[in-house]
Formats: C-alpha cells, structure tokens, sequence
C-alpha cells in the first residue's frame, strides 16, 4: 500500500488511522509548489489532482475521510464498529468536523501557516475574525459532547477522533485558542500523546 501526499493536517488523518490500525503502507511525499499534484500519475489517483489519496493492489482512492474508512474496515473495524447507527454517529461527527469545526480551523491553517509561509503574504484579518466569530459558535457543541466521552463517539478510540484531531493539531502555530473549552483540551493532549501520533510526526521532514 501506498499513500500519497504532502505534510498536511488532511494527511495527517489518513497516517493517524493508518498507525492506529497497524496497516504497513510506504509514504510517497508530493510537492504541490513543483506542480506534482497536477501530474497525469496524481490525477489518476486523485482527478481533481488534490491529496492525500491511496493506492492499494492497483487501486486508487482518495479524500481523506474514505480512506480512513477503508483502513479501519481493511484493518481494524473497532475503530468504525457498531450497527448501522453507530457507525452513521461516526460518520454524523466526521461530517460535522469536516464541514463546520475543520472549515474554519483550516482558515487559521491556511492564514497563517500556508500563506506566509510558502507565499510571503500577510494574513488576511477579515478571514480570521470570519472563522474566529464561527467557531464561538461549533467549539463548544465538540467539547459539550467530549464532556460525557473520552473520545468523540464514546469511551473507545474511532475513525472520528483520527479524523477530527489534526485539525487541531497545528494549535501551537495560529492564533486560535481552545483553552476556553477544557473538554476538547483535553481530547486534544491525549490524542496528541498517543504513540501512533508520535509515528506520524516522524515521517514528516523539519
């Protein structure tokens, strides 16, 4: 197995599941300023030539919550277990966590790592102030649910948690705080502790 990408937090979903799971795979970085993504080979593992995406016994697949379904299916199915309810809870937080909590997280990313980092521009404060306003608004439903749980969906670690933790995992970096909300902090230095997450970092470069 194969994995394609570059170090991002979208990345760092599919390493996490993959470590948390024991699935052996050989990491292929990508370098998107050298136009690698735009490659006829990345396009056929993923057609909108984006990352991260995964090949496995000739087969292609991409967007990061779909392969970390497949690796936790493949693998270890106690981290997408239950009947069809738990398993669409899961799905419910990995929807909610991609398109609510990550969305504005990601501007932070995108604000102030990606783009002065790699583009010598300044941040835009309209766009912080945009995604800080909103995640008054979804931070505290993530650490109200964490209140009664040890992970997102439960006592038992999920493709959720996997999933939902490198979006928080580039706090030290931005501006935006969760030290308000003692629930996700929590959630957040455990996840970062794990040993899988310590694997993960030391695939990446400097």
């Amino acid at each position: 197995m194969k994995i394609f990408g570059f170090p991002t937090f979208n990345l760092t979903k599919v390493l996490l599941t993959a470590e948390e799971v024991g699935q052996a795979y050989e990491l292929v970085l990508l370098d998107p300023l050298k136009q690698e993504l735009k490659t006829p080979e990345n396009l056929q593992r993923h057609p909108l030539g984006k990352m991260p995406s995964l090949e496995d016994d000739g087969q292609f697949l991409c967007e990061s919550g779909a392969i970390c379904r497949y690796l936790a299916l493949k693998n270890d199915v106690s981290l997408y277990a239950g009947d069809i309810m738990a398993r669409a809870k899961i799905d419910q937080w990995m929807d909610m966590l991609s398109h609510h909590i990550g969305r504005w997280m990601q501007v932070f990313y995108w604000q102030e790592i990606v783009r002065p980092r790699f583009f010598k521009q300044e941040s835009d404060a309209a766009a912080l102030e945009e995604a800080q306003r909103f995640l008054k608004d979804v931070l505290p439903v993530l650490d109200n649910q964490l209140s009664d749980h040890a992970f997102i969906t439960g006592d038992s670690l999920s493709i959720a948690d996997t999933f939902g933790f490198p979006y928080f995992s580039f706090l030290s970096e931005v501006s935006v705080s969760v030290a308000a909300y003692p629930n996700i902090t929590r959630w957040v230095e455990e996840m970062a502790a794990r040993p899988a997450y310590h694997r993960v970092l030391a695939r990446y470069p400097q």
